[in-house]
């Protein structure tokens, strides 16, 4: 998926401009990022617009955050104190990064994260 057509895509799921979409895409990258152990946001970057690599933390360990601390985080990173916008905001990016990946890293980035987290992506969850 190239750059503009993730932008756009996020701007109509999340009915936002392009200003706030960009932010909100930044924000949800950068926290999923820090979530995420090991290599896995790196995996995660190269399969995304080259544009948005530097968006996307790099964090080894990995953050222990549930799906409350997850959108609270965005909600700071993005300047959106509205815990609904917020949710909706991290949905409509998560679901469009969703699109952007090839089915194995999806479910490798799935596999790291709690399952509220994981609901945010509106697409099966892998078990096991």
């Amino acid at each position: 998926m190239k750059y503009e057509q993730l932008i756009a895509t996020v701007r109509r799921r999340a009915d936002l401009n392009e200003e706030e979409a960009v932010r909100s895409v930044g924000a949800v990258l950068s926290a999923l990022g820090e979530r995420l152990a090991g290599r896995e946001a790196d995996h995660l970057a190269a399969q995304l617009p080259e544009r948005l690599n530097g968006s996307v933390t790099r964090n080894p360990q990995g953050r222990r955050w549930d799906v409350g601390e997850f959108l609270r985080q965005v909600g700071e990173r993005e300047k959106c104190a509205d815990a609904d916008q917020v949710r909706q905001h991290a949905q409509a990016v998560l679901r469009t990064v969703a699109e952007a990946l090839d089915d194995d890293e999806l479910h490798d980035l799935l596999a790291q994260l709690p399952g509220g987290i994981t609901d945010l992506f509106g697409v099966p969850t892998p078990r096991g």
